[in-house]
Formats: C-alpha cells, structure tokens, sequence
C-alpha cells in the first residue's frame, strides 16, 4: 500500500475509482446522494486505514467489496429493508463465487503459462519475462543484458513460436497464453 501514503496519489486513486464506486453503491442503495456518501466515507476510512490494509487484489475489488459491504450496511439501517437486503445479499453472494471462480481461473491459467515459459532456454527466458512482465522495450532489454535489439528480436521470435508450438499441442494452452500476452503480466 506504500503507493497510497501520499496525498497526491490518493488523490489520484479518489479521482480514478470515484464514479465507478458511486455507481456499485447506487445499483444497491438506489439512493444517488446515499451512494456518494458511502463512497466518501470509505475513502476516508480508507485514507485514515491506509497504513493497517493489506489488499492482496487489485485496488478495484478491494473498493468494490468494501463499497458493497458498506451499501448493505446503510440498507440495514433504513426502515422495513428486511426483504430488499435478503435479495441483495443473494446477488452479492452469486457475485463473490464468480469472483472466487474467476481467481481460481486466473491461479490455473498463471500455472499454466509459468510452466510454459519455464521450458523456455534461460537467456531466451528472461529475455521473455523482462518484455512481457516488467514491460521493458526491446531496446531496455538489450541494455540490460549487453545485447543488441536484433537478438532481443530474434529471442523473443523464438520465445513466441515455442509457445505458439505447444498451445498447439494443448489447446487450453492458446487461452492461457492469450491471458497473458493479453494483460502483459501474471
């Protein structure tokens, strides 16, 4: 959480996450002026936590969680909402196991594509595992490991018709590697 010590950035993250949070707060408490209340107060108990929070995903569904908890808390408190909050907790319920499903999807697919690449020859590996994890261009690469761009090329060349090679052999292996070329880490 080191990212969000300083008021700038959690400035930036207020602004980027703000309407989305809104929006995850109204779909449950159908009360615009409510939703951006409780979006409010979880950035400031946020803010005031930020030092205890340990998020193990993404920001997004930490806030999307909290933000939910937060709505149905403030739907508890409204007079007759037994039945509103019983088909809600329903809804977040199915949510939270698609959720889980999703990460369990995410954990096979990283195996999977790890495993892959971990066939790859050493120098070709990290060569791989620079571009597509740390992000680095071509040229960084080369810098990095006193090589030229014509041999991050042809590297990364190779790397690709390996892969592309054994997703033919397995063909869950094609959506794995997708995963990953797709969101540039795992």
């Amino acid at each position: 959480m080191a990212e969000y010590f300083d008021i700038a950035s959690f400035e930036n993250l207020f602004k980027k996450h703000y309407k989305f949070l809104v929006l995850v707060a109204y779909q449950i408490s159908k009360d615009e002026a409510a939703a951006e209340d409780i979006v409010q107060d979880f950035f400031i108990n946020f803010w005031n936590r930020r030092n205890e929070v340990q998020i193990e995903t993404s920001f997004q569904s930490y806030a999307t969680r909290a933000v939910k908890n937060l709505s149905l808390s403030h739907i508890k408190k409204q007079p007759n909402a037994v039945e509103l909050t019983d088909q809600i907790s329903m809804e977040l319920q199915s949510d939270y196991l698609e959720e889980e499903e999703s990460l369990q999807f995410k954990e096979i697919a990283d195996e999977k594509v790890l495993g892959l690449v971990n066939l790859l020859p050493s120098d070709r590996k990290r060569v791989f595992l620079q571009y597509v994890v740390d992000g680095l261009s071509y040229a960084d690469i080369a810098k990095a490991n006193n090589i030229s761009i014509n041999t991050v090329k042809t590297q990364m060349k190779r790397a690709y018709a390996f892969l592309k090679a054994k997703a033919a052999e397995d063909p869950l292996a094609i959506i794995f590697i997708a995963i990953l070329l797709g969101k540039g880490k795992f």
